[in-house]
Parts: C-alpha cells; structure tokens; sequence
C-alpha cells in the first residue's frame, strides 16, 4: 500500500502513537509522519505509506497552518501549558493595539531559539532527556520563515489570551513564538492550546479521524502519491520508453525538453506513468534528466514507440 493519509491527531497521543494506530488500521509494515504535533497538540497529521515515506524529503517543506492560543503573563518551563509555570506578571495593561504593533516583528524571516523540550539533538541526546534531568545546555538560534501572522481574537485581563493564526515554515516552533511575542511585550507568554489546520493543501477539513480508519473502509481515505506532489513539483509524463531508462538508472536527454518552473527552489520534478500514477521522482541538470527515486515497476520497452522526445 503506497500512498498518504491526512489524519486529524487528536491531542493527548504521540505523534507516533497516531502513526501506529494507522498502520495497524490499515494493516501495512511501514509508514512514517512529515512533521510531529506535540501530544497536547491536535489537527492535521500527514502519514505516509509504504513507497510514500520516500516522499518526505520533499513534503516536509510544505508550509504549515496553525491556529494557537497564548497566554500573556505567564512563562512555563516547557512554554506550554504541559510545562510548570515559572514566572507570572500582571499583564492587564496589556492591549490589543500593543499586541498587534508587535506581531509584525515576528513576519518573514526570524530567528527562534529551539525549546529545551523539543526532540532535537545535542551530542546525541535528545533535548528533552536532557531537560527531564533538570539540564540547560546552549542552543544555537534557527532561521524560519513566518508567512503569515494574524490575531483573531484578544480577551483582556490580568493574564491576557489571544488566538492568533501562523502559516511557517517546516521547523517553526509555535510555542516558542508565543514566548518570543510575550517577551516583545515585556510580560512573557507560553502556549495555551495549538491546531495544526493544514500542511500544504491537506486541511483540517478533508482529515480523516482514527476512528473513521478503525471503523469504515480505511481505504476510501488513501491519498494517491501523484496527488500529493502535484501542488509541489511540477509535473512530467513522458514516452514509456523514458521510464523504462529511468527504471536502468539512466538520464535522458529531451527534446523538446520539458517545462521545469523551479518551485520551492528545488530543481524536481515528478514523473508519471500513463496511468497518471507517480513513477519517479527526477531531478534536472542543465539539459539532462536523471532519476532520483524511483517507485514505478519495471516498464516493458516496445519497439515501435514514438522515441522522438529522447534525444
């Protein structure tokens, strides 16, 4: 079973928890996320199966919505609610006006300080083995790209809550931007409840629950692989005889060569069968085309096709 699932996680499991529920839902061998929720978190979980899981390079470079509620006021040692709380201040003195003077600090590109409660790594550990033995150690601050900051919704008083909703890049912690923002206001803040709306094209609307997986057919839920490349890279069907060479580990030269508008930056495209179904992944290199990961089965040459796009 090669294909994705758009899980809606509900809060209180793993992300890798979640994983396994659909894997075992679904009965395959081998499946994997694009990119963890916090256990506390909720909201969209993309997982892919079988040949899918070779698709995460890419599709962890999809951008992520978030819906967050952060309280001001308060500092937890975790900047979550699953945190001790370590500091609090009254804040009531602070607006919705001051709040939303400082979000545009913390659009584009910034720098965050990864949590000591994160999965990172330091010297082979994970940071949060580490501050679950009471450890600090230095960590060097990260550059992520914040798309969109916007404040839904402000509720004033001695320990101010606002909803804000974040579009960010792969890597953006959003209960370190709570803290950050708190911060900016002189008060502190730390994340009170977090949604992950969607990754990319994949929303919180179309998502699947474990119990939908559990308890209909599972796989009327499947997402094709040419279907969750389509709105990443662009899109290659050539002669068959093209994938046969690609199957062999070969390039190709085409002629006419094909449209490659560069996307995220990535000189990638996806190639497709006759069928529309995903083959391979290529990757573009001056007038050549070499594949990078297969997935199709072998093609059978036939004579007597058209070879004219070969070169």
């Amino acid at each position: 079973m090669d294909a994705l699932v758009n899980l809606y996680k509900p809060a209180g499991i793993t992300s890798r928890q979640a994983v396994d529920a659909v894997r075992r839902a679904l009965n395959v061998k081998r499946a994997g996320h694009t990119g963890t929720l916090d256990p506390g978190a909720e909201g969209v979980l993309l997982i892919c199966l079988g040949k899918a899981t070779r698709l995460n390079e890419f599709l962890q470079w999809l951008p992520k919505t978030y819906r967050a509620t952060m309280v001001l006021g308060v500092q937890t040692n975790t900047q979550d609610a699953e945190g001790t709380v370590t500091a609090t201040t009254d804040a009531s003195h602070v607006t919705q006006q001051m709040l939303e003077e400082v979000l545009p600090r913390f659009t584009g590109e910034i720098e965050q300080i990864p949590p000591m409660h994160s999965a990172l790594h330091h010297e082979g550990k994970r940071l949060y083995d580490l501050a679950r033995q009471g450890q600090v150690v230095a960590r060097q601050p990260r550059k992520v790209t914040v798309h969109r900051l916007y404040l839904q919704g402000f509720s004033p008083g001695e320990h101010p809550e606002a909803d804000i909703e974040v579009e960010c890049s792969t890597g953006t912690y959003i209960r370190t931007l709570c803290a950050d923002i708190g911060d900016a206001l002189g008060v502190g803040g730390y994340m009170k409840h977090l949604v992950r709306t969607a990754i990319g094209p994949f929303r919180s609307e179309t998502a699947v629950t474990l119990q939908q997986l559990q308890e209909g057919d599972a796989t009327e839920h499947l997402i094709p692989m040419s279907k969750a490349v389509e709105n990443l890279l662009p899109v290659w069907t050539p002669y068959p005889r093209v994938l046969r060479l690609f199957r062999l580990g070969r390039f190709v030269k085409p002629k006419p060569f094909p449209p490659v508008p560069l996307r995220n930056n990535m000189p990638y495209i996806a190639v497709l069968d006759a069928q529309g179904e995903l083959f391979a992944i290529a990757v573009v290199r001056r007038d050549e085309v070499w594949p990078y990961k297969v997935f199709g089965e072998r093609i059978l040459y036939r004579p007597r096709e058209v070879e004219e796009d070969l070169g």
